[in-house]
C-alpha cells in the first residue's frame, strides 16, 4: 500500500511456474512469452480471491497465431495452457511479437466461481494484445479500477530465465498527484524481467515504492499444479456406462488427456468394469 493507502502495488514473480507450463507444453519462446505474462495475470485474479475454494478461469482470445490461453486456478493452485504452444512470428524490433501473437481484435474473459448460484463474468475488448494494456482496459472496464500493468519476461535459448508483472492500482481516494507519480514510477519497468534476475521482488518493492509512504506486506507464495486426477472419475463417469464400453470395444480403451498438464489416462474393459461395478449407469 502507497501514498497512505491511496494505491495498491502487487509486485508477482511467476518465474517457476512459466517455466513449468513452458516445459510441459515445449512451448516456443513466443507462445513462452504470452503464456508468462497471461499466467501473471492468473497469478493476480489467484491472490485476490477471498477464499481457497473460490476459483477462476481467465481467458484471452485473439485473432493472432497463438489461438487462445487459458489460465485457471483449483484449490490455490493455477495452471494453464496455450491453443498453439509452437507458434512462431519474427522478431519485431529485436522482441518477440506478443501483440500480433495475441492479436488485438478478441476478448479478455474473467470467470470467478465464488460460491454464489452463478458465477461472475466480466470481459473486455483486446487494445493491443500485448496483455498489460488488455487487462488494464478489463480491470477499468469490467471492474471499473484505474491501473498500470506493466508484464515482462526474460527468455533465452535455455528457457525462461525470469517472469512477472507490477499492476498498480489507484484507490478512490488517489489524487491526480498520486496517479502522475505511480504513472511516473511505472516506466521503470519496460525491462522488469531483466531487473528480476538481479534482485529480488522484495528488493524491487522496497527500492521503488519504499519512499512513497508506504506498507509492505509479506510475500505470499504462488503454487502451479494441476488436480484432474481429482476428477478424471467423475469425467468418465459422466459419459455412462454404455458410451465407455462402446469406446472401449471400437478403440480397444478409452484414453483421456487434460490440456492443462498434459497427463493422460488410460481405461481398458477392466477398468470401465471396476469404475462402473457401484454405480447405477447402465
Amino acid at each position: 500500500m502507497c501514498f497512505d493507502k491511496k494505491a495498491r502495488v502487487s509486485l508477482i514473480d511467476v518465474t517457476e511456474g512459466a517455466r513449468k507450463g513452458t516445459q510441459t507444453h515445449d512451448m516456443s519462446p513466443l507462445a513462452a512469452a504470452c503464456y508468462a505474462r497471461a499466467l501473471t495475470v492468473g497469478a493476480y485474479i489467484n491472490a485476490n480471491l477471498k477464499n481457497k475454494s473460490d476459483r477462476f478461469n481467465l481467458i484471452i482470445e485473439g485473432n493472432g497465431v497463438i489461438g487462445k490461453i487459458y489460465i485457471a486456478s483449483e484449490d490455490g493452485d493455477l495452471k494453464g495452457f496455450v491453443e498453439e504452444p509452437h507458434a512462431d512470428l519474427p522478431l519485431n524490433n529485436g522482441k518477440l511479437d506478443v501483440e500480433n501473437a495475441v492479436g488485438s481484435v478478441g476478448e479478455i474473459i474473467v470467470v470467478k466461481d465464488l460460491g454464489l448460484k452463478e458465477p461472475y463474468i466480466g470481459r473486455s475488448n483486446l487494445v493491443s494484445g500485448n496483455i498489460a494494456d488488455d487487462y488494464a482496459e478489463y480491470l477499468l472496464k469490467s471492474e471499473g479500477i484505474h491501473s498500470a500493468v506493466a508484464l515482462s519476461e526474460y527468455i533465452t535459448k535455455d528457457g525462461i530465465q525470469a517472469a512477472g508483472g507490477i499492476i498498480v492500482e489507484a484507490l478512490p481516494d488517489a489524487g491526480e498527484d498520486v496517479i502522475f507519480i505511480l504513472e511516473d514510477v511505472m516506466t521503470y519497468f519496460t525491462s522488469l524481467s531483466k531487473m528480476m534476475t538481479e534482485r529480488s521482488m522484495e528488493d524491487i518493492a522496497d527500492f521503488y515504492f519504499g519512499h512513497l509512504k508506504a506498507e509492505i506486506f509479506p510475500a505470499e507464495p504462488i503454487t502451479y499444479g494441476c488436480h484432474c486426477d481429482k476428477k478424471i472419475v467423475g469425467i468418465v463417469r459422466s459419459l455412462g456406462k454404455k458410451e465407455a464400453e462402446d469406446i472401449v470395444r471400437e478403440q480397444g480403451a478409452l484414453e483421456v488427456s487434460c490440456d492443462y498438464c498434459g497427463r493422460k489416462y488410460r481405461f481398458d474393459e477392466k477398468a470401465i468394469d471396476a469404475l462402473f461395478k457401484n454405480g447405477k449407469d447402465n
